[in-house]
């Protein structure tokens, strides 16, 4: 996001471009829609541009963000659809799609933003939060009874124990952490979580402390895709050891997981 406004309403482009077309506003919609030779871009990737001029998103560079802004605002300005192309060097460029819209249009792509749950208190929840705003995503943090911690999420909830997170209203744009390996509340809710539809579920704890788990949810039946979508110890390999710098091994796993990407070093 650019032009000053603050991390804590960082959203993605199509999320921002939808926020923006329910306030009565117009907004546009640059995409990436094909790449040639080597440019620092893939396919899909875009910015939302709205008529004041706040830019989200990027298109792999400043250069390509630039002109996608620029082309956005004509394309509002002059309510045309553009297709066009920008150069990275002799051999790279990418092609783009430059949609404007109007309020009461609908906006291709995932409907809903993005939602990082967190199942308990702590330092590491903490190092969450500002994170995972920071990457666009809407926070929650789900304590066992009552806590004044973690005021800067989005929305903090208090359980009276696991079977309460079954009615949290999980969904395919959730990502769950749980800040935590006892039996009684951390493991619990990893099993109610296994019934929803979360496409990931992370919860903190070495090897030693989480592999029986596993163990009795495969004894148990539970499915091989099912246990797919579970991850402990939580997030990459980056030999984290502080709160902040789990946080950012969770994340990364999270990001890596929701585009399809394998996690592993570009070169």
């Amino acid at each position: 996001m650019r032009r000053g406004l603050s991390y804590d309403r960082v959203v993605e482009p199509i999320a921002a471009v939808r926020e923006a077309l329910s306030r009565g506003e117009r907004a546009a919609l640059v995409t990436v829609t094909g790449t040639e030779g080597e440019p620092p871009s893939r396919e899909g990737m875009s910015i939302g541009v709205l008529e004041n001029g706040t830019t989200y998103g990027t298109l792999g560079c400043d250069g390509f963000d630039r002109s996608g802004a620029a082309d956005a605002v004509r394309a509002l300005r002059e309510r045309i659809r553009l297709e066009r192309t920008y150069d990275w060097d002799a051999a790279s460029r990418v092609r783009v799609d430059v949609r404007p819209f109007a309020p009461g249009e609908s906006v291709p792509g995932a409907t809903l933003r993005p939602e990082l749950v967190v199942i308990g208190t702590g330092p590491v929840t903490r190092a969450l939060i500002p994170l995972g705003k920071v990457l666009g995503f809407r926070v929650r943090v789900v304590s066992r009874g009552p806590s004044d911690e973690h005021g800067d999420a989005d929305e903090r909830i208090a359980v009276r124990g696991a079977d309460d997170v079954a009615t949290l209203g999980i969904g395919a744009e959730s990502y769950v952490v749980i800040a935590g390996h006892d039996r009684e509340f951390s493991q619990a809710s990893l099993r109610v979580l296994l019934d929803s539809e979360t496409t990931y579920l992370g919860m903190m704890g070495s090897r030693r402390h989480t592999g029986d788990l596993l163990d009795e949810l495969r004894a148990a039946g539970r499915s091989a895709a099912a246990l797919a979508r579970v991850h402990t110890p939580v997030g990459l390999d980056l030999g984290a050891q502080t709160p902040e710098e789990i946080a950012l091994s969770a994340l990364a796993h999270i990001v890596a997981v929701r585009r399809g990407r394998t996690g592993l070093p570009l070169a």
